[in-house]
């Protein structure tokens, strides 16, 4: 197990960080179209750098951020490291490292998927075409998460690869959810803001499970509840993050605790901070504040298993 710690954990990890960001991004360019076709103000594209923290280096390149080069910057651009053809290309690159790792079924899934990414045009990064493209990475995503679930061992690798999928996803969730921290205004005083939480949680996957949980009214600040606190809806922040315990304590038990020390008290802080945090009481100010406090605390959990598990590599 030790040669896998140095050579291949880091790698196991990032296959499964790649493919979920690549499916939220998608998830989130298809948000902003809606989003910015509602808005009499106009559509604000830079919202979606402002969320991945990219705006000026975008400006610098490309200048004012329009539909169209935003779009051309996430979904295509390989010079862009985190755009989707990027993530899809990294994550096979991973995966091939630990092709001994993992099954014949998941990197014949992963050549097709990166295949049909690398085929995407710069016609297909337009308004017109990003309904179908979404669509089509988010579906490539989860075919290959499918194929995972059924074929890949439950060892070591595997908690690897849980480790790395979780924490990219309670990110990408809290991002998700700042595409939306400012329209929690009660739905009688805005129903454009109610519409468009609908959208963001149909974004997800997440509205039905959210009917199940809210079968009558509700309200804005119910839904970004769910999206943090939920621990059944699998997109949820707090089932994320009992994701991330269970993998951590797995490793932790493979080991042993002082291998993992580091990482266990940046858990325990991002743990405490989802059990201390706004609750149901959100408002817009507050909400923002979580989500950035939030992502801060998983970036550390990230840094940490790096520094305990992938620094021998």
């Amino acid at each position: 197990m030790a040669s896998l710690v140095s050579r291949f954990a880091s790698d196991v990890y990032w296959l499964g960080r790649y493919l979920e960001r690549a499916e939220n991004l998608a998830r989130i360019l298809d948000i902003n179209e809606t989003y910015a076709r509602d808005d009499a103000a106009g559509p604000d594209w830079g919202r979606v750098l402002t969320l991945y923290g990219e705006r000026s280096r975008f400006e610098e390149i490309h200048g004012f951020p329009t539909a169209r080069g935003v779009l051309d910057f996430y979904l295509i651009d390989r010079g862009n490291p985190s755009s989707v053809k990027s993530c899809i290309h990294a994550a096979r690159e991973n995966a091939r490292s630990i092709r001994h790792l993992i099954s014949t079924e998941m990197w014949t899934q992963l050549n097709i998927f990166h295949i049909a990414v690398g085929r995407m045009k710069p016609s297909d990064a337009s308004i017109e075409q990003l309904s179908r493209v979404s669509r089509q990475i988010i579906a490539g995503c989860q075919h290959f998460e499918g194929v995972a679930e059924g074929t890949f061992l439950r060892s070591e690798p595997w908690c690897f690869y849980q480790l790395g999928k979780y924490i990219e996803r309670a990110d990408q969730t809290t991002r998700i959810l700042d595409m939306g921290y400012d329209r929690l205004a009660p739905a009688e005083d805005n129903p454009v803001a109610w519409v468009h939480w609908n959208v963001l949680l149909r974004s997800v996957s997440g509205y039905h499970a959210y009917r199940n949980r809210h079968p009558g009214a509700s309200t804005p600040q119910d839904i970004a509840s769910f999206l943090l606190y939920d621990e059944e809806f699998p997109r949820a922040v707090a089932l994320c993050v009992n994701r991330i315990t269970g993998s951590l304590r797995e490793l932790e038990r493979r080991h042993g605790s002082q291998r993992g020390e580091e990482a266990e008290r940046e858990r325990r802080k991002l743990e405490f901070l989802i059990e201390t945090g706004p609750g149901k009481s959100l408002t817009p100010a507050r909400l923002h504040r979580f989500l950035d406090e939030t992502q801060a605390a998983l970036a550390n959990v990230s840094a940490s298993v790096s520094g305990c598990y992938f620094a021998g590599r």
